[in-house]
């Protein structure tokens, strides 16, 4: 249905032109409605200079998307929605880390696209009380 950017945190404090090795990594947090009707997925890409102790390039894009889905009460259905959420996500981080390296003199950046197995993604029930997602923050409420 929709989808934003929630958050960036851009440090680029290299001093020369050049190339720089990056380290990449990923979390996705999806967020169902009760009634499996619609989800709200949470993609964060981060990535950080390998060479540099002190970190002089760090990114991290938090992009927020809200789907309709059909269904989606069931265990083996979420974990579908899981892998379509990323693939739905995906483009649309890319580009707004590749923009933003860009802008921040670090051109050329491309995203590989890691490959979703199903089986290996954990519906957590949560429950009474739990008011945390799994990755610690605060979980998502469609208005």
């Amino acid at each position: 249905m929709s989808q934003k950017v929630q958050e960036i945190h851009l440090i680029n404090k290299l001093e020369q032109s050049g190339q720089i090795q990056l380290d990449s990594s990923f979390s996705l947090n999806v967020s169902f409605m009760s009634d499996g009707s619609r989800c709200v997925g949470k993609l964060q890409q981060t990535l950080r200079d390998k060479e540099f102790a002190g970190g002089k390039f760090t990114m991290t894009v938090v992009l927020v998307g809200i789907f309709n889905c059909t269904g989606a009460t069931t265990d083996e259905v979420k974990r579908q929605v899981h892998g379509e959420v990323y693939d739905q996500l995906f483009p649309f981080m890319q580009s707004q880390c590749a923009s933003l390296a860009a802008a921040s003199g670090v051109p050329g950046l491309m995203l590989r696209k890691v490959p979703i197995n199903p089986d290996n993604i954990t519906v957590n029930k949560g429950g009474p009380g739990n008011d945390r997602n799994p990755d610690g923050g605060p979980k998502l409420t469609l208005l």
